[in-house]
């Protein structure tokens, strides 16, 4: 009987060594998927969670409304869709819509901004009525008389007044305003300048009390890691500075929970989207869920970081060489014509120098081409339509495919985590989000909501979640 009880208990550190997360389980719905998309957005009311808009490669740009019930409302998990543009006659609703932003006040959803085609971004504010399914265009976001068209920023509540920050406008480029819906009227409460974080769209943002709290982001030019708060009643900005950070990324999740700021994944470079978790608390950053995301592409393939590897590894025979090829510092490199000054000698060593090199870059194409071939292969494999149709669930990595097998491997072990959540509805228990960014995330009670995203153009319509209340207050 002891040994029974043994076998049928399970750490949290043995859950970890087979892939399995017991903080997560990925709901899985019944009937027809929705679109998967990205730079959506995503509210909850009356325990439904609704998604509007997006991105999809194939599909474009999105102009559906969904919604789905949460598991704790006891219904079938099952997606509606509320409303499409080609449904309206004449069109009422914001129709094609990416990279906006959306949030509940009392019974409407208010959704401000975003790019209504590839090109162009809007100013509009559009309101939607969750008991009656009404929509109705709110005015525009405008100050000063002038329409401000924006995409990529964040939209917060403090008293029940809408707030945006940041963003990018066509006419001004990235930004770093906070703007105010008071009243009716939208009012700019900071207008940018040293005294603040650099302009940027698709940063992390929630409301805290009075401050307003962001993280990360990108501009034109770079990715950010910083972390900032706007106090909301006195108009500063305050830089924070913690022993630990979630590092530079854009498109990460910021939420408020009741034991803190939440940070869930978003993008640290080209190919390199993350799915850790973090949680701001004490005026420190705790890391919860370390990335164990995989980088589809090597870093070898990267010509200067595959350069500088190759001549770490042949500096010595390289010194001569690089000297008659012309490859020395600016400013320091002969002429064209001083090989007639060199004596003989010294030109059958340059000579040699010269031969060895030429094999070595012979080799180096040699390697990176194949390697490119490699990485060709490996994209062509991932987008395969075929095995997204057969699947119909996102691109996993190793560990998640891994896992995967083990749960749905009725026969290894007595222990089972695909197990249902109550009637009607079905999740699989122990199973983690892969990297991703553009994503959406919402906080319920103790637990965040993940839904969407994408990871290398590739595009998700699964919902994970992941329960804080195994966590112990530290």
């Amino acid at each position: 009987m002891k040994k029974k009880q043994q076998d049928d208990f399970i750490s949290e550190d043995e859950y970890f060594k087979k892939d399995i997360f017991p903080r997560w389980q990925e709901l899985k719905p019944f009937g027809k998927n929705i679109h998967r998309r990205s730079y959506h957005s995503c509210v909850v009311w009356d325990n439904y969670l609704y998604i509007y808009g997006g991105y999809e490669a194939n599909e474009g740009i999105l102009d559906d409304l969904c919604r789905i019930p949460l598991p704790q409302s006891g219904k079938p998990l099952q997606w509606a869709t509320l409303y499409t543009s080609s449904d309206d006659k004449p069109p009422i609703g914001p129709g094609q819509l990416r990279n906006h932003a959306a949030i509940t006040l009392k019974d409407k959803m208010y959704i401000v901004g975003g790019k209504e085609n590839l090109i162009n971004s809007c100013s509009k504010v559009w309101t939607y009525d969750l008991h009656q399914n009404i929509w109705e265009q709110s005015g525009d976001v405008e100050v000063g008389g002038q329409k401000i068209a924006i995409e990529g920023h964040n939209l917060c509540l403090y008293n029940d007044n809408l707030v945006i920050f940041g963003g990018f406008q066509a006419n001004k480029g990235y930004m770093s305003q906070v703007l105010m819906l008071e009243n009716g009227r939208w009012e700019m409460l900071w207008d940018g300048g040293q005294q603040g974080p650099k302009g940027r769209a698709s940063a992390g943002a929630v409301i805290v009390g009075k401050e307003l709290y962001i993280f990360g982001g990108n501009n034109v030019e770079v990715r950010f890691g910083d972390f900032w708060k706007f106090d909301l009643e006195t108009k500063q900005w305050f830089q924070l500075t913690t022993t630990k950070s979630p590092g530079t990324r854009s498109s990460a999740a910021l939420i408020q929970h009741p034991q803190g700021i939440l940070l869930f994944g978003g993008i640290h470079d080209i190919t390199h989207e993350k799915n850790d978790v973090w949680l701001y608390k004490n005026n420190d950053w705790v890391v919860l869920e370390e990335d164990n995301s995989r980088r589809q592409t090597d870093d070898l393939l990267n010509d200067s970081v595959f350069d500088k590897a190759s001549q770490g590894r042949t500096k010595a025979k390289k010194i001569e060489s690089t000297k008659f090829l012309n490859f020395e510092e600016e400013g320091k490199s002969p002429k064209r014509n001083s090989l007639k000054h060199i004596p003989i000698q010294q030109k059958q060593l340059t000579d040699t120098a010269n031969s060895l090199q030429m094999n070595n870059m012979d080799e180096l194409k040699k390697r990176r081409q194949q390697q490119k071939k490699q990485q060709m292969l490996a994209e062509f494999e991932l987008n395969e339509d075929e095995k997204i149709k057969l699947r119909n669930s996102s691109p996993t990595t190793e560990q998640i495919k891994h896992s995967l097998g083990l749960i749905m491997n009725q026969q290894t072990q007595q222990r089972k985590v695909h197990s249902p959540i109550r009637k009607g509805q079905a999740s699989l228990q122990g199973k983690k989000p892969c990297a991703r960014d553009g994503h959406s995330a919402v906080v319920i009670g103790d637990q965040m909501y993940i839904f969407g995203g994408d990871r290398n153009l590739m595009s998700f319509n699964d919902i994970y979640v992941y329960n804080m209340g195994t966590l112990k207050a530290q």
